[in-house]
């Protein structure tokens, strides 16, 4: 299925706009399924929970969804969002197990109060953004 959270067609990296304001076109984007896991993956699939990523988004950077666990709680909260505004009347938690936003979660958070952390870590929401495995 389509994605309901992001086009495809507009060449963009939805976390580059996101997290930095960069609406610019990118040559290379990888698609993402938002909700990982096979069953899970099977759903972001039929529900639309996808976005399109560069490789640094994508895998390569400090602030990369599979390096970055601040980051990928962050498409699951966007991703929960879009679900329950395109599909109201389905409940989320029957399909993917869990809620993935709490009580602050209200309005979308910003994401890119970033500072530079330990070892030119880069830090998001003042959180480590990068699991020290990754950085060996």
């Amino acid at each position: 299925m389509k994605s309901i959270m992001h086009n495809k067609k507009d060449r963009t990296c939805y976390l580059c706009m996101m997290l930095h304001g960069d609406d610019s076109m990118k040559e290379v984007l990888q698609e993402h399924h938002v909700f990982r896991g096979n069953a899970n993956r099977e759903m972001s699939e039929r529900y639309g929970l996808k976005v399109y990523l560069c490789l640094n988004h994508h895998l390569t950077s400090t602030e990369a969804v599979h390096r970055n666990r601040k980051v990928e709680i962050l498409l699951w909260k966007e991703g929960k969002r879009a679900f329950q505004k395109k599909y109201p009347d389905i409940d989320f938690m029957k399909i993917f197990g869990r809620s993935y936003l709490t009580d602050e979660d209200g309005p979308r958070q910003q994401a890119c109060g970033k500072q530079a952390g330990a070892a030119g870590v880069q830090r998001i929401d003042g959180i480590q953004a990068m699991d020290e495995r990754w950085e060996q």
